[in-house]
C-alpha cells in the first residue's frame, strides 16, 4: 500500500467504530485530509496522545480506498496552556472548526496553514478577546479569497481621505455615504487602516497597534455579518 510523509494540524475527530477514529488535519502540502487512526481509542494505545485536537503532527500516512490511515503518528506541538483557559479554548475551537467547514479535501494551501498555525499559537500564548478573533477572520477570508473591498467605495469607486465611509457587508466592503444604505454604520478611516493591517500582517505585529483591542471589539460585528451573508456560516468563539 503506497504511502506518504506529511506534517499537519488536527481540525477535527470522529469515532469510528469500535476502537477507531478518523481524524481531520490541515496540512501545507496536501490540504485537508481524513485518515483512520486504528485502535486509537483503545487505553493502551501509543498514538491517542499524538493526535489530540489543535496538536501539529508529522505524520506516516498510508493510501487508503476510501480514507487513508494512519500508520505513524509523532506530535511536535501542542497548546497545553489552553486546557485551562475556557475562552481561549472555545477560539482556538472556532478556528478549527471554521478551516474544517470551509475547506475541500486534497486542495494544497500552505497559506491557510500558516495562519492557523499562527493563530494556535497565538491563542496558546495568551491572546484573547475580539482581537485574535478579529484577525484571524479577516486572515481566513483574505487566503480563501473573500477579502473584503478596503479600499475604495465598492459601488462608485471613490477613494478619498475625506470621504465618510460604511462598511456594507451585503455588498462586500465600503461603501461611500452617498452610495450608502439607510442605517448603515459608519466605518472611520482608523478602522479602515485597522482592517488592513489584520488582514495583511501576522498577529504578532498587529497586537502591538494602539487601541487594537477597542477597535476590534467595536467592528467585530461587521466581520460577523460579513462571513454570515457571503459563507452562510456563524463563526462564533464558543465550543460546540
Amino acid at each position: 500500500m503506497p504511502s506518504y510523509q506529511t506534517t499537519g494540524i488536527v481540525i477535527g475527530r470522529t469515532n469510528f467504530g469500535e476502537a477507531d477514529r478518523v481524524v481531520r488535519f490541515l496540512t501545507a502540502e496536501h490540504g485537508k485530509i481524513s485518515a483512520v487512526a486504528k485502535g486509537v481509542r483503545r487505553i493502551k494505545s501509543r498514538a491517542a496522545g499524538h493526535l489530540e485536537l489543535f496538536g501539529e503532527v508529522n505524520l506516516m500516512l498510508a493510501n487508503g480506498r476510501n480514507l487513508d490511515v494512519v500508520t505513524s503518528a509523532r506530535l511536535v506541538w501542542y497548546p497545553h496552556e489552553l486546557v485551562a483557559a475556557y475562552e481561549r479554548l472555545g477560539l482556538a475551537f472556532a478556528m478549527a472548526t471554521a478551516i474544517d467547514r470551509l475547506t475541500e479535501p486534497g486542495q494544497a494551501h500552505p497559506q491557510l496553514y500558516t495562519v492557523l498555525r499562527e493563530g494556535l499559537r497565538a491563542v496558546d500564548a495568551g491572546a484573547s478577546g475580539a482581537l485574535p478573533e478579529l484577525w484571524f477572520k479577516l486572515r481566513l477570508l483574505e487566503t480563501l479569497g473573500y477579502r473584503p473591498e478596503l479600499a475604495a467605495c465598492i459601488v462608485c469607486g471613490r477613494r478619498d481621505p475625506g470621504t465618510t465611509y460604511v462598511f456594507d457587508p451585503a455588498r462586500g466592503g465600503l461603501a461611500c455615504a452617498a452610495d450608502a444604505e439607510p442605517g448603515a454604520q459608519p466605518f472611520s478611516h482608523a478602522a479602515i487602516k485597522f482592517w488592513r493591517l489584520l488582514t495583511d500582517y501576522p498577529y504578532a505585529t498587529v497586537h502591538q497597534i494602539t487601541d487594537a483591542p477597542t477597535l476590534a471589539a467595536d467592528t467585530l460585528p461587521l466581520c460577523d455579518a460579513f462571513y454570515e451573508h457571503h459563507l452562510g456560516r456563524a463563526f462564533r468563539p464558543i465550543i460546540e
